[in-house]
Protein backbone atom coordinates (compact mmCIF):
# COMPACT_ATOMS: atom_id res chain seq x y z
CA UNK A 1 0.00 0.00 0.00
CA UNK A 2 2.97 2.37 -0.87
CA UNK A 3 0.69 4.60 -3.11
CA UNK A 4 -1.91 4.95 0.01
CA UNK A 5 1.32 6.01 2.22
CA UNK A 6 2.55 8.53 -0.16
CA UNK A 7 -0.16 10.03 -0.32
CA UNK A 8 -0.88 10.72 3.16
CA UNK A 9 2.34 12.34 3.20
CA UNK A 10 1.22 14.14 0.45
CA UNK A 11 -2.01 15.07 2.54
CA UNK A 12 0.20 16.20 5.32
CA UNK A 13 2.49 17.97 3.41
CA UNK A 14 5.19 15.59 4.28
CA UNK A 15 5.75 14.49 0.30
CA UNK A 16 9.81 13.95 -0.71
CA UNK A 17 7.74 14.08 -4.34
CA UNK A 18 7.33 17.93 -4.97
CA UNK A 19 10.91 18.37 -3.82
CA UNK A 20 12.21 15.62 -6.31
CA UNK A 21 10.19 17.01 -9.40
CA UNK A 22 11.80 20.37 -8.86
CA UNK A 23 14.79 18.99 -8.50
CA UNK A 24 14.69 16.88 -11.92
CA UNK A 25 13.18 19.73 -13.63
CA UNK A 26 9.49 17.81 -14.09
CA UNK A 27 5.98 17.84 -12.89
CA UNK A 28 4.66 16.34 -9.72
CA UNK A 29 2.14 14.27 -11.76
CA UNK A 30 5.00 13.16 -14.17
CA UNK A 31 7.51 11.97 -11.34
CA UNK A 32 4.84 10.16 -9.69
CA UNK A 33 3.73 8.65 -12.52
CA UNK A 34 7.42 7.41 -13.66
CA UNK A 35 7.47 6.14 -9.71
CA UNK A 36 4.33 3.77 -10.03
CA UNK A 37 5.78 2.14 -13.48
CA UNK A 38 9.37 1.63 -11.32
CA UNK A 39 6.86 -0.15 -8.25
CA UNK A 40 5.75 -2.58 -10.55
CA UNK A 41 9.07 -4.53 -10.42
CA UNK A 42 9.47 -4.95 -6.53
CA UNK A 43 5.50 -5.67 -6.39
CA UNK A 44 6.75 -8.39 -9.29
CA UNK A 45 9.40 -9.78 -6.86
CA UNK A 46 6.71 -10.04 -3.91
CA UNK A 47 4.25 -11.34 -5.47
CA UNK A 48 6.96 -14.13 -6.68
CA UNK A 49 7.96 -14.51 -2.77
CA UNK A 50 4.78 -14.29 -0.76
CA UNK A 51 1.46 -14.40 -3.03
CA UNK A 52 1.90 -16.86 -5.87
CA UNK A 53 1.49 -19.60 -3.89
CA UNK A 54 -2.01 -19.44 -3.00
CA UNK A 55 -3.66 -19.35 -6.28
CA UNK A 56 -6.69 -17.59 -4.27
CA UNK A 57 -4.50 -14.52 -3.58
CA UNK A 58 -3.30 -14.12 -7.09
CA UNK A 59 -6.28 -11.84 -8.74
CA UNK A 60 -6.57 -10.01 -5.44
CA UNK A 61 -2.89 -9.00 -4.97
CA UNK A 62 -3.42 -7.69 -8.64
CA UNK A 63 -6.28 -5.48 -7.31
CA UNK A 64 -5.17 -4.66 -4.49
CA UNK A 65 -1.99 -3.16 -5.89
CA UNK A 66 -3.59 -2.11 -9.08
CA UNK A 67 -6.15 0.00 -6.91
CA UNK A 68 -3.37 1.69 -4.92
CA UNK A 69 -1.21 2.63 -8.03
CA UNK A 70 -4.65 4.35 -9.09
CA UNK A 71 -5.14 6.33 -6.09
CA UNK A 72 -1.94 7.32 -5.50
CA UNK A 73 -2.00 9.02 -9.21
CA UNK A 74 -5.38 10.45 -10.06
CA UNK A 75 -7.33 10.28 -5.95
CA UNK A 76 -10.73 9.56 -6.02
CA UNK A 77 -11.06 10.41 -10.02
CA UNK A 78 -9.68 6.58 -10.24
CA UNK A 79 -13.22 6.01 -9.78
CA UNK A 80 -14.04 6.62 -14.24
CA UNK A 81 -11.92 3.42 -14.76
CA UNK A 82 -13.87 1.34 -12.57
CA UNK A 83 -17.17 2.11 -14.53
CA UNK A 84 -16.26 1.07 -17.82
CA UNK A 85 -15.00 -2.53 -15.97
CA UNK A 86 -18.60 -2.57 -14.08
CA UNK A 87 -20.26 -2.27 -17.40
CA UNK A 88 -18.58 -4.66 -19.48
CA UNK A 89 -19.50 -7.33 -16.44
CA UNK A 90 -22.88 -6.46 -16.04
CA UNK A 91 -23.58 -6.33 -20.08
CA UNK A 92 -21.97 -10.04 -20.30
CA UNK A 93 -23.90 -11.07 -18.25
CA UNK A 94 -27.47 -9.68 -19.81
CA UNK A 95 -26.59 -9.32 -22.98
CA UNK A 96 -24.31 -12.62 -23.27
CA UNK A 97 -20.41 -12.39 -24.85
CA UNK A 98 -21.76 -12.08 -28.22
CA UNK A 99 -22.16 -9.12 -31.25
CA UNK A 100 -24.30 -6.83 -29.28
CA UNK A 101 -22.30 -7.04 -26.62
CA UNK A 102 -19.11 -6.32 -28.28
CA UNK A 103 -21.17 -3.73 -30.26
CA UNK A 104 -22.56 -1.91 -27.05
CA UNK A 105 -18.89 -2.14 -25.56
CA UNK A 106 -17.03 -0.35 -28.49
CA UNK A 107 -19.96 2.34 -28.26
CA UNK A 108 -19.57 2.98 -24.55
CA UNK A 109 -15.53 2.55 -24.33
CA UNK A 110 -15.08 4.89 -27.31
CA UNK A 111 -18.26 7.40 -25.62
CA UNK A 112 -16.51 7.61 -22.61
CA UNK A 113 -13.37 8.13 -23.03
CA UNK A 114 -14.13 10.95 -25.85
CA UNK A 115 -16.56 12.69 -23.29
CA UNK A 116 -13.35 12.41 -20.73
CA UNK A 117 -11.01 14.10 -23.35
CA UNK A 118 -13.75 16.57 -23.37
CA UNK A 119 -13.83 17.40 -19.93
CA UNK A 120 -10.18 17.13 -18.86
CA UNK A 121 -7.82 17.80 -22.26
CA UNK A 122 -5.85 21.27 -22.22
CA UNK A 123 -3.15 22.26 -24.89
CA UNK A 124 -0.45 20.69 -22.48
CA UNK A 125 0.66 16.83 -21.85
CA UNK A 126 -2.02 16.12 -18.95
CA UNK A 127 -1.48 13.08 -16.57
CA UNK A 128 -5.41 12.63 -15.43
CA UNK A 129 -7.45 9.45 -15.14
CA UNK A 130 -8.11 9.58 -18.98
CA UNK A 131 -4.56 8.60 -19.43
CA UNK A 132 -4.47 4.72 -18.25
CA UNK A 133 -8.44 4.74 -19.21
CA UNK A 134 -6.91 4.78 -22.98
CA UNK A 135 -5.52 1.71 -22.32
CA UNK A 136 -8.28 -0.27 -20.53
CA UNK A 137 -10.82 1.32 -23.77
CA UNK A 138 -8.63 -1.00 -26.08
CA UNK A 139 -8.84 -3.91 -23.35
CA UNK A 140 -12.14 -3.84 -22.70
CA UNK A 141 -12.89 -3.86 -26.56
CA UNK A 142 -10.60 -6.83 -26.95
CA UNK A 143 -11.87 -8.18 -24.42
CA UNK A 144 -15.37 -8.10 -25.73
CA UNK A 145 -14.60 -9.08 -29.25
CA UNK A 146 -12.65 -12.12 -27.74
CA UNK A 147 -15.33 -13.64 -26.33
CA UNK A 148 -17.77 -12.62 -29.53
CA UNK A 149 -15.01 -14.71 -31.60
CA UNK A 150 -15.61 -17.78 -29.64
CA UNK A 151 -19.53 -17.92 -30.04
CA UNK A 152 -18.76 -17.21 -33.81
CA UNK A 153 -16.70 -20.87 -33.91
CA UNK A 154 -18.65 -22.51 -31.81
CA UNK A 155 -20.90 -21.17 -35.26
CA UNK A 156 -18.36 -22.73 -37.62
CA UNK A 157 -17.29 -19.33 -39.10
CA UNK A 158 -13.36 -19.20 -39.74
CA UNK A 159 -11.20 -17.02 -37.45
CA UNK A 160 -7.66 -16.69 -38.17
CA UNK A 161 -5.21 -17.72 -36.04
CA UNK A 162 -4.68 -14.98 -33.92
CA UNK A 163 -8.56 -14.97 -33.14
CA UNK A 164 -8.73 -18.77 -32.26
CA UNK A 165 -5.30 -18.11 -30.35
CA UNK A 166 -7.13 -15.10 -27.96
CA UNK A 167 -11.26 -16.21 -28.21
CA UNK A 168 -12.49 -16.44 -24.73
CA UNK A 169 -14.92 -19.77 -24.06
CA UNK A 170 -16.06 -18.79 -20.50
CA UNK A 171 -15.95 -15.06 -19.51
CA UNK A 172 -14.24 -13.84 -17.09
CA UNK A 173 -15.31 -13.69 -13.27
CA UNK A 174 -15.43 -10.27 -11.40
CA UNK A 175 -11.92 -10.81 -9.76
CA UNK A 176 -10.57 -11.85 -12.74
CA UNK A 177 -11.80 -9.09 -14.80
CA UNK A 178 -10.70 -6.99 -12.18
CA UNK A 179 -7.49 -8.61 -11.95
CA UNK A 180 -6.85 -8.14 -15.52
CA UNK A 181 -8.15 -4.42 -15.65
CA UNK A 182 -5.95 -3.49 -12.26
CA UNK A 183 -2.48 -5.33 -13.44
CA UNK A 184 0.00 -3.19 -11.50
CA UNK A 185 2.96 -3.32 -14.30
CA UNK A 186 0.26 -2.45 -17.00
CA UNK A 187 -2.18 -0.48 -15.55
CA UNK A 188 -1.03 2.90 -16.27
CA UNK A 189 0.65 3.14 -19.49
CA UNK A 190 -0.12 -0.41 -21.21
CA UNK A 191 1.00 -2.50 -22.47
CA UNK A 192 -1.95 -3.77 -23.66
CA UNK A 193 -2.54 -7.81 -23.41
CA UNK A 194 -5.02 -10.32 -23.92
CA UNK A 195 -6.98 -11.66 -21.20
CA UNK A 196 -6.40 -15.36 -22.34
CA UNK A 197 -2.21 -14.47 -21.52
CA UNK A 198 -3.47 -12.91 -18.12
CA UNK A 199 -5.41 -16.51 -17.35
CA UNK A 200 -3.06 -18.33 -18.53
CA UNK A 201 -0.31 -16.59 -16.79
CA UNK A 202 -2.53 -16.39 -13.18
CA UNK A 203 -3.48 -20.17 -13.58
CA UNK A 204 0.52 -21.37 -14.12
CA UNK A 205 -0.07 -22.27 -17.76
CA UNK A 206 4.02 -20.95 -18.06
CA UNK A 207 6.80 -22.54 -17.24
CA UNK A 208 7.90 -19.85 -14.41
CA UNK A 209 9.74 -22.40 -11.86
CA UNK A 210 11.30 -24.01 -14.92
CA UNK A 211 12.33 -20.79 -16.56
CA UNK A 212 12.99 -18.46 -13.70
CA UNK A 213 16.81 -17.70 -13.90
CA UNK A 214 16.08 -16.68 -17.51
CA UNK A 215 12.88 -14.25 -16.87
CA UNK A 216 14.91 -12.45 -13.72
CA UNK A 217 17.76 -11.94 -15.92
CA UNK A 218 15.52 -10.74 -18.66
CA UNK A 219 13.77 -8.27 -16.59
CA UNK A 220 17.35 -6.80 -15.30
CA UNK A 221 17.91 -6.40 -18.94
CA UNK A 222 15.03 -4.15 -19.51
CA UNK A 223 14.83 -2.21 -16.73
CA UNK A 224 18.59 -1.10 -17.30
CA UNK A 225 17.16 -0.48 -20.97
CA UNK A 226 14.34 1.83 -20.09
CA UNK A 227 16.68 3.94 -17.22
CA UNK A 228 19.16 4.76 -20.04
CA UNK A 229 16.38 5.73 -22.58
CA UNK A 230 15.14 7.67 -19.66
CA UNK A 231 18.25 9.21 -19.26
CA UNK A 232 19.01 10.28 -23.13
CA UNK A 233 15.55 11.16 -23.36
CA UNK A 234 16.02 13.78 -20.26
CA UNK A 235 19.52 14.73 -22.21
CA UNK A 236 17.89 14.95 -25.64
CA UNK A 237 14.87 17.63 -24.22
CA UNK A 238 17.57 19.96 -23.08
CA UNK A 239 19.42 19.76 -26.18
CA UNK A 240 16.13 19.99 -28.54
CA UNK A 241 13.63 21.71 -27.48
CA UNK A 242 9.86 22.78 -28.58
CA UNK A 243 9.89 25.87 -27.22
CA UNK A 244 13.09 27.11 -29.19
CA UNK A 245 11.13 25.64 -32.51
CA UNK A 246 8.43 28.23 -31.50
CA UNK A 247 10.66 30.97 -31.11
CA UNK A 248 11.25 33.79 -33.48
CA UNK A 249 14.89 32.78 -33.40
CA UNK A 250 13.99 29.10 -34.95
CA UNK A 251 13.10 30.97 -38.23
CA UNK A 252 16.51 32.66 -38.69
CA UNK A 253 17.95 29.17 -38.97
CA UNK A 254 18.60 27.56 -42.35
CA UNK A 255 15.35 25.41 -44.08
CA UNK A 256 17.97 22.36 -43.83
CA UNK A 257 18.91 22.89 -40.15
CA UNK A 258 15.41 23.48 -38.81
CA UNK A 259 14.26 20.17 -40.83
CA UNK A 260 17.03 18.16 -39.07
CA UNK A 261 16.17 19.87 -35.53
CA UNK A 262 12.67 19.04 -35.67
CA UNK A 263 13.67 15.28 -36.54
CA UNK A 264 15.94 14.70 -33.48
CA UNK A 265 13.73 16.81 -31.53
CA UNK A 266 11.28 14.09 -32.44
CA UNK A 267 13.35 10.96 -32.07
CA UNK A 268 14.37 12.13 -28.44
CA UNK A 269 10.84 13.20 -27.55
CA UNK A 270 9.62 9.56 -28.45
CA UNK A 271 12.31 8.08 -25.79
CA UNK A 272 9.77 9.11 -23.23
CA UNK A 273 7.67 6.73 -24.21
CA UNK A 274 10.42 3.91 -25.17
CA UNK A 275 11.55 4.23 -21.82
CA UNK A 276 8.22 4.07 -19.89
CA UNK A 277 7.65 0.76 -22.05
CA UNK A 278 10.12 -0.91 -21.39
CA UNK A 279 10.49 0.12 -17.49
CA UNK A 280 6.53 -1.95 -17.99
CA UNK A 281 8.09 -4.64 -19.71
CA UNK A 282 10.88 -5.03 -17.55
CA UNK A 283 8.00 -5.69 -15.11
CA UNK A 284 5.92 -7.68 -16.81
CA UNK A 285 9.00 -10.44 -17.62
CA UNK A 286 9.41 -10.33 -13.34
CA UNK A 287 5.58 -11.36 -12.97
CA UNK A 288 6.06 -13.92 -15.90
CA UNK A 289 3.11 -12.65 -18.06
CA UNK A 290 5.48 -11.79 -20.75
CA UNK A 291 6.11 -15.74 -21.89
CA UNK A 292 5.78 -16.06 -25.83
CA UNK A 293 6.77 -19.94 -25.95
CA UNK A 294 9.72 -21.34 -26.98
CA UNK A 295 12.58 -19.84 -29.05
CA UNK A 296 13.97 -20.72 -32.58
CA UNK A 297 17.27 -21.49 -31.29
CA UNK A 298 16.25 -23.24 -27.80
CA UNK A 299 14.95 -22.01 -24.82
CA UNK A 300 12.51 -19.31 -24.13
CA UNK A 301 11.12 -15.81 -25.44
CA UNK A 302 10.07 -13.77 -22.64
CA UNK A 303 8.93 -10.89 -25.32
CA UNK A 304 5.36 -11.00 -25.39
CA UNK A 305 4.16 -7.99 -23.59
CA UNK A 306 6.89 -5.95 -25.67
CA UNK A 307 5.70 -2.60 -27.21
CA UNK A 308 9.15 -1.50 -28.64
CA UNK A 309 11.79 -2.63 -30.92
CA UNK A 310 14.37 -1.40 -30.14
CA UNK A 311 17.04 -2.74 -33.26
CA UNK A 312 14.18 -1.65 -35.95
CA UNK A 313 13.32 1.30 -34.72
CA UNK A 314 16.88 2.96 -33.93
CA UNK A 315 17.70 1.96 -37.92
CA UNK A 316 14.43 2.68 -39.62
CA UNK A 317 14.94 4.14 -43.08
CA UNK A 318 11.28 4.34 -43.68
CA UNK A 319 8.10 4.62 -41.97
CA UNK A 320 6.56 1.17 -42.03
CA UNK A 321 9.43 0.83 -40.02
CA UNK A 322 8.57 3.48 -37.48
CA UNK A 323 5.30 1.72 -37.15
CA UNK A 324 6.37 -2.11 -37.07
CA UNK A 325 8.50 -1.25 -33.95
CA UNK A 326 6.84 1.15 -31.76
CA UNK A 327 3.78 0.98 -29.45
CA UNK A 328 3.27 -2.59 -31.26
CA UNK A 329 0.73 -3.64 -28.71
CA UNK A 330 -1.59 -0.82 -30.22
CA UNK A 331 -0.60 -1.40 -33.59
CA UNK A 332 -1.46 -5.74 -33.22
CA UNK A 333 -4.97 -4.13 -31.63
CA UNK A 334 -5.69 -1.63 -34.78
CA UNK A 335 -4.79 -4.26 -37.17
CA UNK A 336 -6.70 -7.15 -35.28
CA UNK A 337 -9.49 -5.64 -34.14
CA UNK A 338 -10.35 -2.47 -36.45
CA UNK A 339 -8.08 -3.17 -39.80
CA UNK A 340 -9.20 -6.61 -40.04
CA UNK A 341 -12.62 -6.42 -39.34
CA UNK A 342 -13.28 -3.76 -41.87
CA UNK A 343 -12.77 -6.43 -44.30
CA UNK A 344 -16.50 -5.55 -45.72
CA UNK A 345 -15.69 -2.12 -47.14
CA UNK A 346 -13.90 -3.72 -49.80
CA UNK A 347 -10.85 -1.61 -49.87
CA UNK A 348 -8.10 -1.57 -47.97
CA UNK A 349 -7.28 2.00 -48.27
CA UNK A 350 -10.44 2.57 -47.14
CA UNK A 351 -10.10 0.44 -43.68
CA UNK A 352 -6.62 1.64 -43.18
CA UNK A 353 -8.51 5.51 -43.38
CA UNK A 354 -10.99 4.34 -40.63
CA UNK A 355 -8.30 2.53 -38.72
CA UNK A 356 -6.02 5.63 -38.63
CA UNK A 357 -8.97 7.62 -37.68
CA UNK A 358 -9.63 5.26 -35.19
CA UNK A 359 -6.17 5.94 -32.85
CA UNK A 360 -6.70 9.59 -33.80
CA UNK A 361 -10.03 9.56 -32.16
CA UNK A 362 -8.61 6.97 -29.33
CA UNK A 363 -5.74 10.03 -28.66
CA UNK A 364 -8.14 12.84 -28.41
CA UNK A 365 -10.00 15.22 -29.91
CA UNK A 366 -7.65 18.41 -30.47
CA UNK A 367 -6.69 18.58 -34.38
CA UNK A 368 -2.88 18.14 -34.10
CA UNK A 369 -3.80 14.10 -33.51
CA UNK A 370 -5.88 13.91 -36.89
CA UNK A 371 -3.09 15.67 -38.70
CA UNK A 372 -0.57 13.25 -37.37
CA UNK A 373 -2.62 10.32 -38.20
CA UNK A 374 -3.38 12.20 -41.94
CA UNK A 375 0.32 12.48 -42.33
CA UNK A 376 0.97 8.47 -41.18
CA UNK A 377 -1.89 7.81 -44.18
CA UNK A 378 0.05 9.80 -47.05
CA UNK A 379 3.54 8.48 -46.43
CA UNK A 380 2.78 4.80 -45.80
CA UNK A 381 0.36 4.97 -48.95
CA UNK A 382 3.44 7.07 -50.87
CA UNK A 383 5.82 4.77 -49.79
CA UNK A 384 4.38 1.48 -50.34
CA UNK A 385 4.00 2.73 -54.23
CA UNK A 386 7.34 4.24 -54.38
CA UNK A 387 9.30 1.26 -53.79
CA UNK A 388 6.71 -1.00 -55.47
CA UNK A 389 7.58 0.86 -58.69
CA UNK A 390 11.15 0.85 -57.89
CA UNK A 391 11.93 -2.65 -57.13
CA UNK A 392 10.94 -3.39 -60.33
CA UNK A 393 13.52 -1.64 -62.10
CA UNK A 394 16.36 -2.71 -62.96
CA UNK A 395 18.28 0.63 -61.71
CA UNK A 396 17.23 -0.13 -58.32
CA UNK A 397 18.66 -3.67 -58.35
CA UNK A 398 22.15 -1.91 -59.58
CA UNK A 399 22.10 0.59 -56.78
CA UNK A 400 21.54 -1.59 -54.16
CA UNK A 401 24.19 -4.21 -55.26
CA UNK A 402 27.19 -2.01 -54.98
CA UNK A 403 28.31 -1.44 -51.94
CA UNK A 404 29.43 2.19 -51.43
CA UNK A 405 26.10 3.11 -52.93
CA UNK A 406 24.65 1.02 -50.43
CA UNK A 407 25.75 3.29 -47.32
CA UNK A 408 24.98 6.15 -49.32
CA UNK A 409 21.29 5.35 -49.88
CA UNK A 410 20.85 4.37 -45.82
CA UNK A 411 22.64 7.18 -44.55
CA UNK A 412 19.93 9.38 -47.64
CA UNK A 413 16.91 7.14 -46.31
CA UNK A 414 17.70 7.35 -42.76
CA UNK A 415 17.67 11.57 -42.88
CA UNK A 416 14.69 11.30 -44.79
CA UNK A 417 13.03 9.40 -41.81
CA UNK A 418 13.98 11.60 -39.32
CA UNK A 419 13.12 14.71 -40.73
CA UNK A 420 10.05 13.51 -41.64
CA UNK A 421 9.58 11.40 -38.61
CA UNK A 422 9.69 15.58 -37.37
CA UNK A 423 7.62 16.52 -39.71
CA UNK A 424 4.34 14.45 -38.90
CA UNK A 425 5.42 14.22 -34.86
CA UNK A 426 4.93 17.59 -34.45
CA UNK A 427 1.31 18.18 -34.17
CA UNK A 428 0.70 15.69 -32.53
CA UNK A 429 2.93 17.21 -29.75
CA UNK A 430 1.58 20.53 -29.72
CA UNK A 431 -2.13 19.80 -30.32
CA UNK A 432 -3.89 22.68 -30.94
CA UNK A 433 -3.58 24.41 -34.45
CA UNK A 434 -2.31 27.45 -33.43
CA UNK A 435 1.21 25.78 -32.61
CA UNK A 436 1.77 23.48 -35.07
CA UNK A 437 0.74 25.30 -37.90
CA UNK A 438 3.53 27.49 -36.56
CA UNK A 439 5.79 24.86 -37.03
CA UNK A 440 4.70 23.84 -40.27
CA UNK A 441 5.02 27.40 -41.47
CA UNK A 442 8.79 27.31 -40.44
CA UNK A 443 9.16 24.14 -42.37
CA UNK A 444 7.63 25.79 -45.31
CA UNK A 445 4.83 22.88 -45.03
CA UNK A 446 7.49 20.45 -47.03
CA UNK A 447 5.76 17.20 -46.04
CA UNK A 448 2.93 18.30 -47.53
CA UNK A 449 4.56 19.37 -50.81
CA UNK A 450 6.19 15.51 -51.04
CA UNK A 451 3.68 13.43 -50.36
CA UNK A 452 0.39 15.21 -51.04
CA UNK A 453 0.90 15.30 -54.48
CA UNK A 454 2.47 12.01 -54.76
CA UNK A 455 -0.50 9.98 -56.96
CA UNK A 456 -1.03 12.99 -59.65
CA UNK A 457 2.36 14.24 -59.76
CA UNK A 458 4.91 12.18 -58.96
CA UNK A 459 4.13 8.96 -59.36
CA UNK A 460 3.64 9.68 -63.22
CA UNK A 461 6.67 11.49 -63.66
CA UNK A 462 8.76 8.20 -61.54
CA UNK A 463 6.84 5.85 -64.33
CA UNK A 464 7.83 7.93 -67.13
CA UNK A 465 11.41 8.10 -66.37
CA UNK A 466 11.90 4.42 -65.26
CA UNK A 467 10.33 3.73 -68.70
CA UNK A 468 12.59 6.35 -70.49
CA UNK A 469 15.54 4.54 -68.70
CA UNK A 470 14.34 1.30 -69.65
CA UNK A 471 14.66 1.82 -73.58
CA UNK A 472 17.27 4.09 -73.39
CA UNK A 473 19.55 3.00 -76.36
CA UNK A 474 23.22 2.50 -74.06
Amino acid sequence: MWGLALSLLGWAGLSPIPFFAGLIGTTEPALKLLLSIVMGYPLAIVYHKYIRQNKDWRNIYFVVTGFDMAFYNFGISMYHNLIPTLAIYLSTMVLGPGKTNATVTFVLNMGYLLAGYILTESEDYDITWTMPHCVLTLKLMALSFDMWDYQRMLKGEELSANNQKTAIEKPPTLLELLGFVYFPSCFLVGPQFSFCRYTDFVYEKFPLDKEASVYESEGIKRLLQGFLYLIAFQLGVSVFSMNYMLSDEFWERSIFYRHLYCGLWAHFALYKYISCWLLTEASCIRFGLSYAGEAAGGGSRWDGCSNIKLLRFEFATKFQHYIDSFNCNTNHFAAEYIYKRLKFLGNRHLSQFFTLLFLALWHGTRSGYYVTFFNEFIIIYMEKEFESILVKSDIYQKMWSNNIIQYILYAVLKLYSIVFMGWSLVPFDLKVYPKWWAIYSSLYFSGFVLFVPWAFVYKPLLIKGLKYLKTKPE
